[in-house]
């Protein structure tokens, strides 16, 4: 197949965003459009994307806010139908299970929409519809692509899904997150000038386990007064999380930065001198894998598929979460031995240059499309569809 097309309904490509599920979909697509796939975007009134984003042409919901996934069986078959009629594409992309999935089988079997559905999925949150809406998506689709085995095992024991379909495929990391001197501006910025740094970045949201990291901290600055707690990014928990550290007495040893701009993030990893991350789920890590690439040992949870990122002593440590102890032994053992922290940093720069590059993210994308499509056309061929 020479030229590949594609159809994705979207809830947000934003080139600004605190969601690493976003940047995974922002980040593939105009990679997938820059390679000469077609892309049919279809987005909410005043929803951003990428300007001039290669290959792009980009459709609009008759909505001006963004979806909620009980709307979207409203809005989302009409406007696959209309990209349909108007411009045929090979492929129906759902890049959510609950918000895009169900409305895109429903608008292939409404307008006889002659191409296979290719969803993607991260990770399940607990909900009582899982099994209901998640689960028929996943049963229905063509082919399923998922960041981690760790992803593909929670469909399989969490909704009893078919999972034969299902292909890993790991996410990718821009080479701009690579070792380099720190920005004497942020430094000073931050306060951080001729501190050791223990860096956190991410959304600032519920599952990334945050109290238990600052709970922890006080045990650490005793040992180490002079290190630093970074945590860098926004979210819904930014005051409360100020206002514990506040309590713990550990306010002045804990510099919380606010949402990063997308252009400063690389330069944010370079501050530290180690990187930590409870998170209790993950599909993926993109984060972690940020930080392996920039050269950082990593102290991570062993939830979710973020062990697959790491690997016990390969980039770092990987610490129960239910078991404080273990993230604080870990990152003082890191902190007191400069020699651990450079060789661990080694392991986990290689780790992420031989496995998570976007253009191998791409290339096995591309891959599972073009192979859903062509066993979709020989189906058809063959009378079997």
């Amino acid at each position: 197949m020479t030229t590949l097309s594609l159809c994705s309904p979207h809830c947000g490509v934003a080139p600004e965003t605190t969601s690493g599920g976003e940047t995974y979909e922002r980040e593939l697509l105009v990679r997938l459009g820059q390679g000469g796939t077609r892309v049919e975007l279809i987005l909410a009134r005043g929803k951003p994307h990428p300007a001039h984003a290669p290959n792009w042409r980009v459709h609009r919901f008759p909505i001006g806010r963004g979806l909620r996934w009980y709307v979207a069986p409203l809005v989302v078959p009409d406007a696959i139908g209309c990209v349909w009629r108007e411009r045929p594409f090979d492929l129906l992309r759902v890049h959510s299970l609950r918000y895009i999935g169900p409305a895109a089988l429903w608008a292939r079997r409404l307008y006889q929409i002659d191409a296979p559905i290719v969803a993607h999925h991260h990770h399940l949150d607990p909900g009582r519809l899982n099994g209901v809406i998640e689960k028929r998506v996943i049963d229905h689709a063509d082919a399923v692509v998922v960041g981690s085995e760790f992803a593909r095992r929670q469909l399989r024991d969490q909704l009893g899904a078919r999972t034969d379909h299902v292909s890993v495929v790991p996410y990718g990391v821009d080479a701009a997150f690579s070792p380099r001197p720190a920005r004497p501006d942020l430094l000073a910025r931050h306060g951080l000038t001729g501190h050791p740094v223990v860096l956190y970045f991410g959304g600032l949201k519920a599952r990334k386990n945050l109290p238990l990291l600052l709970d922890l901290w006080p045990r650490v600055a005793a040992a180490a007064p002079d290190a630093r707690l970074l945590v860098a990014g926004g979210g819904p928990l930014l005051a409360d999380l100020r206002a514990q550290a506040e309590r713990l007495g550990v306010a002045a040893s804990v510099v919380f930065t606010g949402y990063v701009p997308e252009a400063e993030k690389a330069d944010h990893f370079n501050l530290a001198d180690l990187f930590v991350f409870p998170s209790a789920m993950e599909g993926f890590g993109l984060t972690v894998a940020e930080a392996m690439s920039s050269g950082l040992p990593v102290v991570v949870s062993d939830r979710g598929s973020i062990p697959e990122l790491v690997g016990e002593g390969e980039g770092g440590f990987v610490c129960d979460p239910g078991r404080p102890d273990a993230f604080v032994e870990r990152l003082l053992a890191l902190l007191r031995d400069a020699a651990l922290r450079e060789k661990l940093a080694g392991l986990a720069r290689e780790r992420a240059e031989r496995l998570f590059r976007w253009e191998r993210c791409v290339e096995g994308t591309r891959r599972v499309y073009e192979n859903t499509v062509e066993a979709w056309r020989r189906a058809r061929k063959d009378g079997r569809r």
